[in-house]
C-alpha cells in the first residue's frame, strides 16, 4: 500500500489546478471520475454529479484510492470529503496527473 503523492493541504503545489478545484468543484469531480474509468466525460457524469456531489466525492476517492493502492477506507473518504471536499478536490487531481491521467479536460494542457 502506498499513500497520497501530495498531501490533502497541499493547496499551492499546482495553483491552476487550485484554482480550477476552488471554482468549479464538480466540473473537476465529473472529469475524475471519467478518468479513473478511462472513458471521456459524459452527461450522466453531470448529471449523478449534480443531484448528489457529497456521495459523488466519496465514490470517487474511494476509486481513485483503490485504483492506485492507497492506504485507507471508505469511512475516512467520506468523512475526509465531509470536512475538506474542495481540499479533497485538488488533491485527487494532483493524485490523477501525478500518475500520467488528465482528470481536468479542457482546463488542463
Amino acid at each position: 500500500m502506498s499513500n497520497w503523492e501530495h498531501g490533502l493541504c497541499d493547496c499551492t503545489s499546482d495553483i491552476r489546478v487550485c484554482c480550477i478545484s476552488y471554482l468549479w468543484p464538480q466540473l473537476q469531480i465529473m472529469q475524475q471520475r471519467a478518468t479513473v474509468d478511462g472513458r471521456q466525460c459524459e452527461i450522466t457524469d453531470c448529471l449523478f454529479t449534480a443531484l448528489c456531489f457529497p456521495c459523488v466525492t466519496c465514490l470517487t476517492r474511494s476509486q481513485i484510492r483503490e485504483k492506485h493502492g492507497i492506504e485507507g477506507s471508505g469511512v475516512m473518504d467520506c468523512l475526509t470529503v465531509c470536512y475538506c471536499t474542495l481540499c479533497v478536490i485538488h488533491q485527487q487531481t494532483m493524485q490523477l496527473q501525478a500518475k500520467g491521467e488528465k482528470p481536468s479536460g479542457l482546463f488542463m494542457v
